[in-house]
């Protein structure tokens, strides 16, 4: 099978689930919630609310981006589905790389999905101070820390194939929000990858080293469940 049709199924598989509906329910939750409640009669302006209230959604996205990676590959184990898949005429290389390109996807689409919902309820309140520039300015930054937050949820999927199920790396995930607030007190969060998404969104300046980990982070994540397919072990 060509990587086209393995993705094709990895789409189907994420479409068809009512997981996608539910992601897709709180990823508008949280911001019409935030922005309803907080904004609608502050007097805040566009800028004010689109920085408060991005800021405050990467700690979700975190949640989010670790679970729609942590799920696509834990739910081949939790199905029992993995041995089925195992025997499609398709390498193993095609079916980790189409998996990860789904969860891609995936992602971007909710952080699109994600800023639209935060845009309606900006015009719903009637926001002052609009300004194009400063939306699409901000759009950049956002869409720059989801792909951030994508980088180290590799890590999720690892720790899926390595648990056989997606239990362990959710609980992980909250683990790690809880933490990052404490590395943040500390004042290691440019050392720490799932705190230097929040510092980029802030406008907050990064070292180089940050970069760093957070690319290191990533590599070691996709390219050690590329290498636990290869190997056989989710057999």
């Amino acid at each position: 099978m060509k990587l086209f049709s393995l993705i094709h199924c990895e789409a189907k598989k994420i479409l068809s689930s009512s997981v996608f509906w539910v992601v897709l329910v709180a990823f508008a939750t949280m911001p019409i919630m935030l922005g309803l409640s907080t904004y609608i009669s502050a007097g805040a302006d566009w800028a004010t609310y689109i920085n408060d209230l991005l800021g405050t959604c990467t700690a979700l996205l975190v949640v989010g981006f670790s679970f729609t990676a942590a799920w696509v590959f834990g739910r081949e184990y939790a199905d029992r589905t993995i041995t089925e898949l195992l025997v499609k005429p398709a390498s193993r290389l095609s079916m980790v790389l189409a998996k990860f390109i789904s969860i891609f996807v995936w992602d971007v689409l909710l952080s699109f999905f994600m800023f639209t919902v935060v845009l309606t309820v900006g015009f719903f309140i009637g926001l002052d101070g609009l300004s194009w520039t400063f939306i699409g300015s901000s759009f950049l930054l956002f869409l720059g820390a989801c792909l951030m937050i994508m980088t180290s949820s590799t890590v999720m999927a690892l720790l899926a194939n390595v648990t056989k199920g997606y239990l362990a790396p959710i609980g992980l995930t909250f683990l790690i929000v809880v933490v990052s607030n404490v590395v943040a007190e500390l004042g290691f969060a440019p050392y720490f990858s799932w705190t230097i998404p929040s510092l980029f969104i802030a406008h907050t300046p990064l070292m180089l080293p940050s970069y760093i980990i957070l690319f290191m982070t990533g590599i070691v994540g996709f390219t050690a469940t590329v290498s636990w397919w290869m190997r056989g072990e989710q057999s």
